[in-house]
């Protein structure tokens, strides 16, 4: 591996992805509604779709829990929330489009038929998916230490996720081709300049192997 690979899959450093095993890691999908992969999400939305969904095979496989949150369209913003309308009118059209769903490369069964997914849905107008009830529960009962991070947008869904699960003590990765913004630009200051303040930041590639590299270490 090389150095900074190895540094993060230091499995001797309680602050590194590489120390937890499957058990304790859970992969979670971001906001990947249809309507955000198609208009919300930029152009690059599509591409990291389709290393999400490449990623979630890969985790099943290790036993990683997969988590998929979304935001809750049947339910209206809470009272104090600046832009209340917007967020209403988004949770609207996607209700009356039918876009409000995952596309199915997200929700195909394992090979053995198994589908150990959890879902978790959120208030429009919270941001992170920590907000989602019953998931810091889930998280907690399940033993889970270590998240990584796909989903839409960087800048917004995966970036505020970032913030609250660092301040609420888990190890946090973002896999920066799992993650997409309507602004490139955005998206590349985000990963590169203040996400990795907070988080590791690797690409899907580079976190298997380092993530495997380090289970069999421990063997």
């Amino acid at each position: 591996m090389s150095t900074t690979l190895e540094s993060m899959f230091n499995a001797a450093d309680i602050t590194t992805p590489g120390y937890y095993g499957p058990s304790e890691t859970a992969l979670l999908l971001l906001d990947f509604h249809t309507m955000f992969v198609k208009q919300a999400g930029g152009d690059k939305a599509p591409a990291a779709l389709e290393v999400a969904a490449q990623l979630r095979t890969w985790a099943k496989e290790q036993g990683i829990q997969v988590i998929h949150a979304l935001i809750d369209v049947n339910m209206t913003p809470f009272p104090t929330c600046k832009g209340s309308k917007g967020f209403a009118s988004i949770a609207a059209a996607m209700q009356s489009t039918g876009t409000d769903v995952e596309p199915p490369e997200l929700l195909s069964e394992s090979s053995n038929g198994e589908d150990n997914d959890v879902t978790f849905t959120r208030k429009p107008g919270y941001v992170s998916a920590l907000k989602s009830p019953g998931m810091e529960e889930f998280l907690q009962k399940r033993g889970i230490k270590s998240l990584v991070l796909t989903g839409l947008s960087t800048s917004g869904c995966v970036a505020r996720t970032v913030f609250a699960a660092s301040d609420a003590e888990y190890v946090v990765t973002v896999i920066s081709d799992g993650c997409a913004d309507r602004d490139a630009d955005v998206h590349e200051m985000m990963v590169q300049r203040l996400l990795n303040n907070r988080a590791y930041v690797a690409t899907a590639a580079d976190f298997q192997k380092g993530f495997t590299e380090a289970s069999s270490e421990k063997k």
